[in-house]
């Protein structure tokens, strides 16, 4: 089993879904991987298109304790609107797998996801906007 360091870049969002009736939303990021979860500073009003240029570092084993499961290779992002006076309302969410380019990390001594765009998926399964993310890996020398 090889260690190493996880490295996400939290962009920026389009296009997320308005659930403030008065005023724009206050949008926020919880990243989960493993047991390990950051959050991002709250976009405060951002609106629907916020922009973070955050990094969050995450420590990551290939292969992962206990066989090869796909979910524990899950980088999972959940989009949040920081509200004042009452709960914060959940935007929706994405995960993005991490297999491939924690193996490919492990055979190279690092690898990059480059910036991509992931759609956010809503509770009910649909899509509303997209949130821009590019993740590296890299083991110790």
């Amino acid at each position: 089993m090889t260690e190493g360091t996880m490295e996400v870049i939290l962009c920026g969002a389009h296009g997320l879904l308005r659930t403030d009736i008065f005023g724009r939303i206050d949008p926020y990021v919880v990243i989960t991987y493993g047991n390990e979860e950051h959050t991002s500073k709250i976009a405060k009003g951002q609106g629907s298109n916020p922009g973070w240029n955050e990094r969050f570092k995450f420590k990551a084993q290939y292969p992962a304790d206990a066989g090869d499961d796909q979910r524990k290779y899950r980088l999972f992002l959940r989009l949040m609107d920081h509200d004042t006076f009452t709960r914060d309302d959940y935007l929706g969410h994405t995960t993005i797998y991490v297999k491939e380019l924690l193996e490919l990390g492990v055979e190279n001594g690092k690898a990059e996801l480059g910036t991509h765009k992931y759609r956010v998926i809503l509770k009910d399964g649909s899509y509303h906007g997209e949130i821009q993310v590019g993740v590296n890996f890299s083991v110790p020398k």
